[in-house]
């Protein structure tokens, strides 16, 4: 039986590695095995491992490429029954759909969590096509710096710069509609 894709995307500070983190916990509680991975260009606090904002973490494997993962793990059923991307965003897209489909081709469930837009609202490929690969999907959201209202985008504090910058509270925040614009 194929294995269940679950997607988890909104802006920054919404709370994805936190909701992430819960399904790792509750996986770990069942006794399931696991694999948890992360995209080796997230170092912002760790290189081993997930953390959210507020400084939860788990042990992840940092990954440079699909074959870095292929290498260190053999994804069968009798292997594993869950993985947990974060970060998504980052991954090659075409890659990561071929890889991720062979996992679920195992029976093999898979949660991922990352940004569904960067910070000029434009979609992340990759997610994009996870999201519409997904058997569920779960958009959350944060709180709006400014009014404290629903945030649904990220906002970039500093104009300009590349697409793929990675950071934090120093250089995103969470923003609604009203008090974003695209930088």
């Amino acid at each position: 039986m194929r294995g269940s894709l679950e997607t988890i995307v909104g802006a920054m500070f919404a709370g994805k590695t936190s909701e992430l983190l819960k399904r790792i916990l509750w996986a770990n509680h069942q006794n399931k095995k696991i694999v948890v991975i992360k995209p080796s260009l997230d170092n912002r606090y760790s290189e081993s491992k997930i953390i959210t904002h507020n400084d939860l973490s788990h042990e992840c494997f940092s990954m440079q490429n699909w074959d870095d993962v292929k290498k260190k793990y053999s994804f069968k059923k009798d292997n594993i029954d869950m993985v947990f991307v974060d970060e998504i965003q980052f991954l090659d897209t075409l890659d990561t759909l071929k890889n991720i489909e062979l996992i679920l081709n195992e029976g093999i469930d898979v949660v991922c969590a990352g940004l569904d837009q960067d910070s000029r609202g434009k979609p992340w490929e990759t997610s994009s096509m996870i999201l519409g690969l997904s058997d569920k999907i779960l958009k959350i959201y944060g709180f709006c710096n400014v009014c404290g209202m629903e945030a649904t985008k990220t906002y970039r504090k500093q104009e300009g710069g590349g697409r793929t910058q990675v950071g934090a509270a120093n250089i995103y925040e969470p923003r609604c509609l009203k008090h974003w614009s695209p930088r």
